[in-house]
């Protein structure tokens, strides 16, 4: 009998020494996989709030040092927005430049960009305020002499009306018709991006070639190739100053990505675009006095 039940208890022993082993083992995994699961559902990062900055001025002189003073509204709600909590901080990025401000009264902080970050065509600055979307601006640059080369009022500027539900705009003293009448979109006013083509001087082109991912690109002068690089085949190809796609809010600007509250959408076969983002990214200051909205360049 002793011979009969001997393989079965060393297998029995072999069988407990393996369940003890094994079972520790497969606790220490549970155990780490709810601790992982409890971290992960504690760090679980929060909405962001939507950010709106205005700057002032948008030009700068080349090589020159300038102070910028930056309005920074909370637009999560777009019916009653607000300005940012006083004493809030904020960081400003422009290229390898890091600068940081304290939020005043009004929502107002200002920055200085010492003169060796004032150079080329425009600048492009990311705001970064803790608990918000980050932000961008963008500053034209203009060198110690500058031609016009639109017409221009007594005071030099390009001021631009337009009308809610007109098709017609005024550019200083010289009427245009636009495609589509501008109209009011959960409190943003929406525009043909061909205004900013025929009436402000821009150049935009569309790349529809990817039906989910549309996009609609607007060019500057400073980002286009001058003519001796066109007329070379192999010249690079020109970089956009902004890129915006149909039906999103995401928008590159200077290579920098960033979400707006205001998708481009069309209508009618013409791209509506974001008056005041689009605007003063390209330098103008916008005023808005119902029904009325006037562009006045900085340039």
């Amino acid at each position: 009998m002793r011979n009969k039940f001997f393989v079965p208890k060393i297998l029995l022993l072999v069988l407990v020494l393996f369940i003890g082993c094994f079972f520790p083992f497969n606790l220490n995994i549970i155990n780490n996989n709810l601790v992982y699961a409890q971290s992960e559902f504690f760090f679980a990062p929060l909405a962001l709030k939507k950010l709106e900055v205005t700057a002032f001025p948008l030009a700068v002189t080349e090589n020159k040092e300038s102070q910028i003073n930056l309005t920074l509204r909370d637009v999560t709600t777009a019916s009653t927005p607000a300005v940012i909590a006083p004493d809030s901080q904020v960081t400003v990025i422009v290229g390898s430049y890091i600068t940081t401000a304290t939020v005043g009264d009004g929502g107002v902080a200002r920055i200085t960009l010492p003169p060796e970050v004032v150079t080329g065509g425009r600048l492009v600055a990311v705001v970064i305020v803790p608990g918000y979307q980050r932000m961008v601006f963008s500053l034209v640059v203009r060198p110690s002499k500058s031609e016009a080369v639109l017409p221009r009022d007594e005071e030099g500027r390009l001021v631009v009306e337009l009308r809610i539900g007109s098709f017609l705009c005024r550019v200083n003293d010289r009427a245009v018709r636009l495609p589509v009448a501008p109209y009011i979109k959960e409190g943003r006013t929406m525009v043909p991006v061909r205004f900013f083509t025929e009436v402000l001087g821009y150049t935009v082109d569309y790349d529809f070639s990817d039906p989910a991912m549309k996009k609609v690109m607007i060019y500057t002068p400073d980002s286009l190739p001058n003519t001796a690089v066109r007329e070379n085949q192999q010249a690079k190809k020109a970089t956009p100053f902004i890129t915006l796609f149909i039906d999103q809010t995401t928008v590159i600007i200077g290579g920098i990505s960033v979400d707006v509250d205001s998708a481009p959408e069309l209508v009618r076969g013409t791209t509506m675009v974001p008056l005041r983002f689009v605007a003063q990214t390209l330098g103008f200051y916008v005023e808005w006095k119902d029904p009325v909205v006037k562009l006045i360049s900085t340039f």
